[in-house]
């Protein structure tokens, strides 16, 4: 099933990183599988046909690697935050053994313990062991004598690590115990980054797959199956309506929520360049838009691109609707304002986290006040605004009974 392997990343290039990362080779087996089952051949050349002959299939199987590549990303994110909390644990471990064994050493003092000379003995040898063999260093020359040079280098490194243990001991322990906290929420905060960093690159991974398409996508494709993003698309769908064409709406003609400009985009067009023909040609096509041609399109731009599917019921609707009227960057920004974090428009690991730990009905009302205040503040408000009105209060309601 190699072979398949090149499609795969032809279609979705973000893949090749995260084959490449995968020393076990079950990301390539899972790809090479869904081009497979997509597809029906394990012949590269044959599947190639296919998806080119078929642009509902090219587009069924671009919405699955895109799944594959959101869902490896999310296993790195949580196999790099899991490294450094080990990391953490091995430095708290650390620090509490050198209290542990200070705290035995005065206790031993108190006690009138012989034992207790043990450690400022140790310490007094290694300590002047080190500086001597280090002024031995200095002042000998040793080119002639490679063999004992070796042996000087080598006892040298061996003092120095027992020094950095004595100065660890006498007074690593008490900065440590000072340093704690602060050395914990820098690693803390480092895996948070890291983390943070790398759900944005593949949110940006996955918008740009929704918008790599070439091929015109002329037929339904096939049902997600996803219960979460056909609960809230229905809503969606519901509100959208059919097709439209006011003159005052920003997005110009649009059938079931889809402006032209989505759907050239969707079939790998460019509208302003297109001749008043072709124009003509795509907006019959818009006319013509089936209900499982729009949910491939809202799955691919808005749902998997704003994680919708992380987000807990009833937050998941709010932000997907909102997405698909005004703009998914918007509507992002909008979910992590509500949720008191950085409104830079990606949904990471802090606005996950953020989210998962709000009270879900108010940010609920939160974001249909803001969102309310956000279409108030348009100049087309009087033309829309009681619709607009109408729908945040019915949405808001269905996502306050999905959150219950």
């Amino acid at each position: 099933m190699l072979p398949l392997i090149p499609l795969a990343l032809s279609i979705v290039p973000e893949l090749i990183k995260m084959i490449a990362g995968d020393k076990a080779g079950a990301v390539a087996t899972t790809v090479a599988n869904v081009v497979q089952e997509v597809t029906g051949t394990p012949d590269a050349a044959e599947a190639q046909r296919k998806l080119a002959a078929d642009p509902a299939l090219a587009a069924q199987l671009r919405v699955r690697l895109a799944e594959i590549a959101l869902e490896t990303q999310k296993a790195m994110d949580l196999a790099a935050e899991q490294q450094r909390q080990a990391e953490l644990a091995a430095i708290q471990k650390a620090l509490e053994n050198t209290q542990g064994a200070r705290s035995t050493m005065v206790d031993l003092v108190k006690s009138g313990s012989a034992i207790a000379w043990g450690a400022p003995l140790v310490s007094a040898i290694v300590t002047a062991g080190f500086f001597i063999f280090l002024i031995v260093l200095i002042h000998t020359d040793l080119r002639d004598n490679p063999t004992v040079a070796n042996v000087i280098n080598i006892t040298v490194g061996a003092l120095a690590a027992a020094f950095a243990t004595v100065v660890n001991f006498w007074l690593g322990s008490s900065q440590g115990s000072r340093d704690k906290d602060a050395t914990n929420r820098s690693l803390q905060e480092a895996a948070l980054n890291l983390t943070a960093s790398t759900a944005d690159r593949t949110e940006r991974a996955v918008q740009a797959i929704a918008a790599a398409g070439t091929a015109k996508q002329a037929a339904p494709a096939a049902p997600t199956g996803d219960a979460k993003f056909d609960k809230c698309l229905a809503v969606v769908l519901d509100s959208e309506g059919g097709f439209s064409d006011h003159p005052r709406d920003r997005g110009g003609a649009t059938n079931l929520g889809i402006t032209l400009r989505t759907l050239a985009d969707w079939q790998g067009l460019k509208l302003d360049e297109l001749t008043a023909a072709d124009r003509d040609k795509l907006l019959a096509d818009l006319k013509a838009l089936t209900r499982r041609e729009a949910a491939e399109i809202y799955r691919a731009n808005y749902w998997l691109p704003m994680r919708c599917g992380d987000l807990p019921a009833g937050i998941d609707l709010m932000v997907f609707d909102f997405g698909v009227n005004a703009g998914s960057r918007r509507s992002v920004k909008l979910l992590q304002r509500a949720a008191g974090v950085t409104d830079d428009g990606s949904v990471g690991p802090k606005t996950l986290a953020a989210v998962m730990a709000a009270d879900p009905l108010a940010m609920i009302a939160e974001m249909a006040d803001e969102r309310l205040a956000y279409y108030r503040s348009l100049d087309n408000f009087d033309a829309f605004g009681v619709g607009w009105t109408n729908r945040t209060q019915q949405v808001s309601a269905l996502a306050r009974a999905m959150s219950g």
